[in-house]
């Protein structure tokens, strides 16, 4: 199984083949249209199911399913700005897009757990990921709790970051960028996660961060995808 988490800063028709050429099964997508074209004339067999919240009908959060049966929305309003959860078969996803109005970016990943603590099963086969809009370096440079806060919480649900679990880093030490500042290659964060309940984590296989020069210098994006590979 594949899992991706890619924010695709709009345009989600256009990167559309794109998104199909990391040939993922799950995807946690953010900045993405509410109803792509693309969904109806998809060249896949089977349409993805695709569950979304969002204000703006051009740049929401999805949660999308490529390959098995549909999945189901678990909790019709999102909790925080943004976050969905999404159920396939065994499988629970829950995508979050911190994107506040005013505030914290943590605090926005801390709410959409705690709305949605009662789907996130440790002994289960549960997935968070998403755009946290949070960066551990950035936090430990402002002497902020607000990211070890969320690392807890997240801990606490029995989750683990699949990115780190691969690279043996710390939080805030990352070497993988996962999105550029205003597209400048000097200005590298990592704040899209990947986090993976024990049963999924015994089944981690590997963990791919996509390149500067492959994905932001041409205009796709000023985040590149991470890709989780699980048996």
């Amino acid at each position: 199984m594949r899992v991706v988490c890619w924010n695709l800063c709009g345009g989600t028709d256009k990167k559309w083949d794109l998104l199909a050429g990391l040939s993922p099964d799950v995807a946690v997508l953010s900045e993405v249209a509410r109803q792509p074209k693309r969904l109806t004339a998809s060249l896949l067999e089977e349409p993805p199911s695709w569950q979304w919240v969002g204000l703006n009908p051009a740049k929401g959060l999805a949660v999308a399913t490529f390959a098995g049966p549909a999945c189901g929305v678990l909790a019709p309003a999102s909790s925080g700005r943004w976050s969905v959860a999404a159920r396939q078969g065994a499988l629970t996803v829950l995508g979050i897009w911190s994107c506040p109005s005013e505030g914290n970016y943590g605090r926005e990943v801390i709410r959409a757990l705690d709305a949605h603590t009662r789907w996130l099963d440790p002994a289960a086969n549960v997935i968070v990921a998403g755009d946290f809009n949070i960066d551990g370096a950035g936090a430990l440079r402002r002497r902020t709790s607000v990211f070890a806060q969320v690392i807890d919480r997240l801990a606490g649900l029995g989750l683990t970051s699949a990115y780190h679990a691969v690279r043996r880093e710390s939080f805030g030490g990352e070497t993988a960028p996962t999105y550029y500042h205003h597209r400048h290659p000097a200005q590298p964060f990592h704040i899209d996660f990947c986090f993976l309940s024990k049963p999924l984590l015994e089944r981690l296989r590997s963990v791919e961060v996509g390149s500067f020069a492959e994905w932001v210098a041409p205009g796709f994006s000023d985040h590149v995808p991470l890709v989780v590979e699980l048996q």
